[in-house]
């Protein structure tokens, strides 16, 4: 009987480590803020979802929602209305948003495994300014940050000006 047992340990223990071997930690980590009532960020959930699917099996994605208004009930509402793939959270405190220093929805943070900072800034160049679109999309430089990381391409630094609702500042 106790080699029965060993030989059932053993078998557990091998396939934890198979399974901790195959599920590796992403490349990197999209941070997207939104709010519930901002056409910019609107517009851009179909923009996430597709770049979502394109890239989840690398890199992870985690929404939050930047309105003091913001609950559990209101985020799952415009998750499943936007059909929204990946983790939304409610930040009514903003402790989000001011800890990796969005301003204005939508704003994406892409760091790295280790926590650096790869790229800060909009989506894609589609809205010039609040109301304001352009008629073609020129620059998509989220999906091209993405897209160099998945080929394992270094990516250095990178922050464009993010165009939106703004987030509350911090309160001194």
């Amino acid at each position: 009987m106790g080699g029965m047992k060993s030989i059932t340990t053993l078998l557990l223990l091998l396939a934890a480590v198979a399974v901790g071997a195959t599920k590796e930690r992403p490349i990197a980590t999209v941070h997207v803020f939104l709010k519930e009532n901002c056409p910019i960020a609107i517009y851009h959930t179909k923009t996430l979802s597709e770049l979502h699917e394109r890239f989840a099996m690398d890199i992870a994605f985690r929404g939050y929602v930047s309105t003091s208004k913001a609950t559990e009930k209101s985020v799952a509402a415009f998750k499943a209305k936007f059909v929204i793939p990946f983790a939304i959270e409610p930040d009514a405190s903003l402790s989000k948003a001011h800890h990796f220093g969005a301003k204005v929805t939508p704003e994406v943070v892409v760091l790295d495994r280790d926590g650096k900072t790869l790229y800060r800034g909009h989506i894609d160049n589609t809205y010039a300014d609040f109301g304001k679109r352009r008629r073609v999309t020129t620059s998509h430089d989220l999906r091209d940050v993405l897209e160099a990381l998945a080929k394992g391409e270094a990516v250095e630094p990178k922050s464009t000006e993010a165009v939106g609702c703004l987030i509350p500042a911090a309160k001194s």
